[in-house]
């Protein structure tokens, strides 16, 4: 009797044994790496919230890819770098119920990659300046082009891929020579390209240049609170910088990506993260899965500048056509004036501001 009840006895603590191993091998962490574009800050207080309410995964941000180095699971960045990694094969197709909400022209439309967050120029005005000239004289790109004295800051316009992105989508939805026309028509106001992009910001903040161009993103990042300066989007619309998602071919763990990319686009917990950081970052779906999608009709993507060829023709036009251009003063002035940069079928230049195309 008792040798039976004892070989029962064994051959349950066999299979408990057995069971807990079981378990404890589907406890084993999977790991996801991020590389990421996005503010870093923001970007470790994402994957740390994120982290923390997942089960089974941990994941990690890096935030420099190296020649020979290790390939991530996901990406963040933005849009022209994800297109250009989607042309060379890099991406798997991702079927995301969030990534469904997104309109087609922010995201592949085969979920290789969606958009998630943009970056709108903007212009940050000093306030002095605007008492000057008046508030109603500063509302869009045609008022910058009439002023007639003006110090205008930009950053150095080949500086990084956000201003990259500037060119490529003001380019994109204007024309290139509209574009480069528009560029010309305000460089006489623009003493020195910056070379750092929270400059043109601190310099209109403290009244060293009446106007900055720069992006929501830099003015939320940079400018202190108590100096007297205003963001203005301009009222034709305006150059936006779009960050999306995407993930790898070689990522092992598609489901746990496919759950953090709709976790990312839809989680309103995102833009609170956001909103605590400051990033400036505006969302395409700011309230949550089921909300209202995000007013988009006045931003300007790069849809016609997706190859690093491109982008760099167009660098190099701007370079020698606008920047270290040759053009005297009278030229300019005609420029200016004259507003050959505007196009008769936008509606002039005298007319008002440009028409959506």
């Amino acid at each position: 009797m008792f040798r039976k009840i004892f070989a029962t006895l064994l051959m349950l603590a066999t299979l408990f044994v057995a069971a807990c191993g079981e378990q404890t091998e589907t406890k084993v962490n999977k790991n996801l790496v991020v590389y990421s574009q996005l503010d870093q800050a923001f970007t470790d207080e994402l994957l740390k919230t994120y982290g923390q309410s997942s089960k089974n995964i941990s994941i990690s941000a890096i935030y420099e890819l190296k020649q020979g180095g290790a390939t991530p699971d996901i990406v963040l960045a933005n849009s022209t770098v994800l297109q250009n990694l989607h042309l060379e094969g890099k991406f798997q197709g991702i079927i995301s119920s969030a990534g469904d909400r997104i309109p087609r022209q922010f995201k592949d439309i085969d979920g290789h990659w969606y958009g998630v967050f943009y970056d709108p120029a903007v212009f940050l005005v000093n306030q002095q300046f605007a008492r000057t000239v008046g508030q109603e004289k500063l509302q869009s790109w045609s008022d910058l082009a009439r002023l007639t004295d003006a110090h205008i800051s930009v950053e150095n316009l080949t500086n990084s891929y956000s201003t990259i992105a500037f060119m490529s989508s003001f380019a994109s939805k204007m024309g290139e020579e509209v574009f480069l026309n528009y560029m010309r028509s305000i460089n006489s106001f623009i003493n020195q390209y910056a070379k750092f992009p929270f400059t043109p910001v601190r310099m209109a903040a403290v009244g060293d240049a009446d106007v900055a161009i720069t992006r929501q993103s830099y003015v939320s990042k940079y400018l202190e609170n108590n100096f007297p300066a205003y963001v203005i989007v301009p009222k034709e619309g305006t150059p936006a910088e779009l960050f999306g998602i995407a993930v790898y071919k070689e990522c092992k763990y598609k489901k746990e990506a496919t759950d953090f990319i709709n976790w990312i686009i839809a989680d309103e917990i995102v833009k609170t993260l956001s909103q605590k950081i400051d990033t400036g970052y505006m969302f395409l779906l700011p309230n949550g899965m089921n909300g209202a999608l995000a007013n988009t009709d006045n931003l300007w993507l790069n849809t016609k500048y997706q190859t690093a060829e491109q982008q760099e023709a167009l660098a190099l036009r701007w370079l020698q056509t606008v920047r270290f251009s040759d053009k005297n003063e009278e030229e300019h002035n005609e420029i200016r004036y004259g507003e050959p940069w505007l196009p008769q079928k936008l509606g002039g230049f005298r007319g008002y501001a440009w028409h959506n195309s």
